[in-house]
């Protein structure tokens, strides 16, 4: 079995931001509220799909294991 690496160390040092102090930081453009919300709400539904599946899956497993027996 290959193993991939989980950190790609192929990056150019010119990809990452210079570190920023915190006096220096100024935040990005303020989202509205509708924003804010439909993103959250897209993260939920990604969640819950993601654990729908599992779910999924992990009861597909639990009937292989009986049938085998």
């Amino acid at each position: 079995m290959s193993h991939e690496p989980l950190v790609n160390d192929t990056h150019d040092d010119d990809d990452f931001l210079e570190a920023v102090n915190d006096d220096d930081y100024v935040r990005p453009r303020a989202s509205s509220r509708a924003d804010t919300l439909r993103a959250r709400r897209r993260v939920e539904a990604l969640l819950e799909e993601r654990r729908l599946k599992r779910a999924i899956e992990d009861d597909w497993m639990l009937l292989d294991e009986e049938e085998e027996e």
